[in-house]
């Protein structure tokens, strides 16, 4: 009995480090194929993809073979391409139909004939995935939105309304989406450009987004106060949101969000505290910068772009247009993520990254807890293991927030 119970153990345990070693050299294929892909190496980029499968017995996430995709179109492969393309689509149900339609990635493969076929089938499963989703008009422009939990749109009850993160769609909320819709009314959109929403060609600023959002709720009857929950760059809408309408705002919730509490030279301070003198700050952030970001503009869709220099905008103005008024004294939860990740084609570089990193989020941390430190139900949550998108990695964290804030809503009603 003793043998065999040892033997099993050391079954058990060699199963459980080769499990291991094949996820660590799965982890580290996935990020040397994207980090080949980001020098533009597309086709050793597409084959170390396909040796990561291979690796993890051809167990990957659908972002992962959509990446492979974009990898083989850009390789002039399209058979793989479409390979990828196909099994996203049709085994694991794929339905970002407005992101495939307008990736520049797969350009190569708009002439074949098999590309109309891909993208009715994941226009078929987005239509089915969302099947109560709608457009709103709004100036002669459509507007994506869908609602779920319409039968709690009730007077004075909080309508939840969700903002996404830059360039990004309302899929990633759909955990979280659908747990808060059981108590309250909820509501999400795409911004214009995003998703199927059409290109409205006004740049999205603060106040035309939020315009446009109050538009779309009132039309849905779906009435103040709102508690608004958002995601990275999100946090900019949002926060300018409470400052132009307070009275109408139930609670913010900001998701990892773009630090709107910067001004002029706050940039330096992880680097100044690292140890690194003004003039090599300064030699870091020169021309290479500005080249890089016209490179952007140049080969990323408009949807992007337009997001992007509202993004630069901002900060030059040290968020005016967030933080004219000071915060509603309302329930405001930051979630922060704490989960470094490095990318395989970032250069060597005089700091170390990773202390870099989270000298810049302890910078953040210590101004966003100021700012919550004067309200009453002002809350600050550390998520140690996620990764940026906290609602995927985590999203228990993000949907007890939501209900924590929801709850102490109706404490203050009751003040």
């Amino acid at each position: 009995m003793k043998l065999t119970t040892t033997f099993l153990i050391f079954v058990i345990s060699t199963s459980f480090l080769f499990g291991q070693s094949v996820s660590q050299n799965y982890s580290d294929l996935i990020r040397k194929a994207d980090s080949l892909y980001q020098v533009k190496d597309y086709k050793n980029s597409a084959f170390t993809f396909s040796r990561a499968f291979k690796a993890n017995d051809c167990n990957a996430t659908s972002n992962e073979h959509y990446n492979a995709a974009c990898s083989w179109a850009l390789a002039k492969v399209p058979d793989s391409a479409f390979y990828h393309l196909n099994y996203v689509a049709t085994n694991m149900n794929y339905t970002n139909y407005g992101h495939i339609i307008g990736d520049p990635d797969l350009k190569s493969l708009y002439s074949d004939k098999r590309w109309q076929t891909l993208i009715e089938l994941v226009k078929a499963n987005k239509d089915e995935a969302y099947a109560n989703i709608d457009f709103i008009t709004l100036n002669g422009f459509k507007v994506e939105v869908l609602t779920s939990g319409m039968e709690n749109n009730q007077a004075d009850k909080p309508v939840v309304v969700f903002e996404n993160g830059m360039a990004s769609g309302f899929g990633s909320w759909e955990t979280v989406f659908e747990e808060i819709s059981k108590t309250n009314a909820v509501f999400r959109y795409n911004r214009p450009r995003i998703g199927e929403s059409e290109n409205d060609s006004l740049p999205p600023t603060t106040e035309h987004i939020v315009n446009n959002l109050r538009k779309m709720l009132l039309q849905k009857g779906l009435k103040p106060p709102y508690l608004l929950v958002s995601h990275s760059f999100g946090g900019a809408y949002i926060r300018s949101f409470a400052s132009m309408y307070p009275n109408e705002i139930a609670g913010l919730v900001f998701v990892d969000p773009i630090d709107f509490t910067k001004k002029k030279g706050y940039g330096d301070l992880p680097y100044l505290e690292i140890g690194l003198s003004q003039h090599q700050i300064d030699s870091l952030f020169g021309k290479t910068y500005d080249n890089f970001i016209e490179k952007l503009y140049e080969e990323m869709p408009g949807f992007y772009v337009e997001e992007v220099k509202i993004s630069r905008a901002l900060n030059k103005s040290e968020f005016i247009e967030c933080v004219r008024n000071p915060l509603p004294d309302v329930p405001v939860h930051f979630i922060q993520a704490g989960g470094f990740s490095l990318s395989a084609n970032e250069k060597p570089t005089i700091y170390d990254r990773e202390e870099m990193w989270r000298i810049n989020n302890n910078i953040k941390m210590k101004r966003w807890i100021a700012l919550l430190d004067p309200l009453k139900y002002g809350k600050f949550f550390y998520s140690s293991s996620s990764g940026h998108f906290i609602q995927l990695d985590d999203p228990d964290l993000v949907i007890s927030s939501i209900k924590l804030a929801l709850q102490d809503f109706n404490k203050m009603k009751k003040r």
